[in-house]
């Protein structure tokens, strides 16, 4: 488990540099021969955290079954985290108004997106997936796209905006 944990913190160093909207203090240039170079990172930036892009409140409408089921407003927040840790929550409100919470973890920063580990509160109701599944949170413009594969959830996705600044 710790092998695997590594391996994923390093492949989280060799793209981060990669991601769009980083800091500001980076280059606009400087993406070319990020990847060639495994092991190296900018010091400015902690290993395998959230990019600041990412860090908000995030809000928009979902939906399941490749869009046929609409699966009422999901409501994202994103704070600083490094691999392994907490990076926020989702707070999932149906068609008839039912909540259930996520608690969200990171498990890999690349280029292109987050993908975090999604583990439902053991305070949610009975209507709630309590099964971790991964989630893949990455940027569309101004906002997010949040799609989850969990099979027992339809697999559901969302557009989300920004709502609150981090």
């Amino acid at each position: 488990m710790a092998g695997a944990l590594a391996a994923v913190t390093v492949g989280s160093v060799v793209v981060f540099d990669l991601l769009p909207g980083g800091d500001q203090d980076h280059n606009a240039g400087s993406d070319a021969a990020s990847s060639a170079s495994p092991g190296k990172s900018t010091p400015t930036r902690v290993e395998g955290s959230v990019p600041a892009r990412y860090i908000g409140t995030w809000e928009g409408q979902a939906t399941a079954l490749d869009g046929a089921l609409p699966s009422g407003t999901y409501r994202l927040s994103v704070h600083k985290a490094d691999v392994g840790e907490e990076l926020g929550t989702l707070r999932q409100t149906d068609v008839l108004g039912l909540v259930c919470n996520d608690v969200l973890t990171l498990k890999k920063v690349t280029a292109k997106e987050l993908v975090v580990t999604s583990v439902g509160r053991k305070t949610n109701h009975g209507g709630c997936n309590p099964a971790p599944h991964t989630v893949r949170i990455s940027p569309a413009g101004d906002d997010l796209v949040f799609r989850s594969e969990s099979d027992a959830e339809g697999k559901p996705e969302a557009r989300l905006s920004k709502v609150e600044q981090g």
